[in-house]
């Protein structure tokens, strides 16, 4: 049976405003029962060619800002990126398929060398969502970094640390919601940024042990390379070994 959890995630704010924001919940979810949970969604922009600054987003936590979601082309669209990823051959989304890899690893005992467009498909198992319940201003960006450079350009550092303080605010309380509704068995944050502010600002579940913070999949210098950040280990290895302390 699959389940849909829409109508209690409606019940929160930010998802009644921004609904391409809603979580991704796999088909057969319910079997291992874990979320992944990134950074943030970016738009299509640099600082060089900037339409929507920090400025516009003051509005984001009470309008629904309509006209970035609708410039950005399903950027800023939880449901469409993951759909993009399982069907698209040329779908790389190195974030997705380091997860599948380790997650197909450890929990299903299927070892993956190259992903395949089926193998995309165990993502099926999977929920997901952004931990930022707005997007980074400039495509690619670390959220807080295009916060820095945003407030910068416009002669006001103190809008960043508002906006952050904002973003963080409204993210931990989304992010528990979702915990509470969908009751996973294990739960990933796979950005050292957004674990952080979830560990710093009261989140609900910060310590405990069907948790795991780690690094970004996405690149090889955070996923492959040993960080001071995760005490000398790789963000791989911080990954499988909580999958083991969870579901072996």
């Amino acid at each position: 049976m699959v389940m849909n959890y829409d109508k209690d995630f409606c019940e929160n704010e930010m998802f009644k405003l921004h609904p391409t924001f809603l979580p991704y919940v796999g088909d057969c979810y319910e079997e291992y029962k874990i979320i992944h949970i990134g950074e943030s969604h970016y738009i299509n922009q640099t600082p060089e060619n900037e339409k929507y600054d920090i400025s516009y987003f003051k509005k984001w936590w009470s309008e629904s800002c309509e006209e970035v979601i609708l410039d950005n082309h399903g950027w800023a669209d939880t449901r469409l990126v993951l759909d993009r990823y399982m069907n698209e051959e040329n779908g790389k989304y190195p974030i997705f398929t380091n997860f599948i890899k380790s997650f197909s690893k450890i929990v299903l005992g299927k070892t993956i060398e190259n992903v395949s467009i089926e193998d995309k498909k165990l993502y099926k198992y999977i929920a997901f969502m952004n931990f930022f319940q707005m997007p980074s201003i400039y495509e690619g960006m670390k959220f807080w970094d295009a916060l820095a450079i945003s407030a910068k350009k416009l002669g006001d550092k103190d809008i960043a640390y508002d906006m952050w303080d904002e973003a963080v605010k409204h993210s931990v309380n989304t992010v528990d919601r979702v915990i509470e509704i969908l009751k996973p068995r294990a739960i990933v944050f796979t950005s050292i940024s957004a674990g952080e502010a979830y560990k710093m600002n009261g989140g609900k579940y910060k310590n405990e042990n069907r948790i795991i913070y780690t690094s970004h999949p996405g690149y090889p210098f955070t996923w492959w390379k040993k960080l001071k950040s995760l005490n000398g280990k790789k963000g791989i290895e911080i990954f499988e070994e909580g999958l083991i302390n969870i579901y072996k």
